[in-house]
């Protein structure tokens, strides 16, 4: 995996975690309204993904300072796997 390739990741991760954070807010305020478990329940698992997502995104920015190397390939696939791939 090159280091074009990770930052390239990096920036579609960026405009996804976008779009999520405007998706939360719309369920919050739709909470507002009409209070609902389900609602509660996607906020948080949406907020976890942001955590997981906005680390992953410091791990890439913290490895395009590196060459290709098979530590970088392994970093990766570690984070490939945290997110349910594999």
């Amino acid at each position: 995996c090159s280091v074009e390739a990770l930052l390239k990741l990096d920036n579609k991760l960026a405009v996804d975690e976008q779009k999520i954070v405007d998706t939360v807010e719309q369920i919050k305020a739709a909470n507002k309204m009409e209070p609902s478990d389900e609602n509660a329940g996607t906020v948080a698992w949406l907020d976890n993904f942001l955590s997981r997502s906005g680390s992953l995104r410091g791990q890439l920015r913290a490895l395009k300072v590196m060459e290709d190397s098979d530590f970088v390939q392994q970093m990766v696939k570690a984070a490939s796997v945290a997110f349910g791939g594999g």
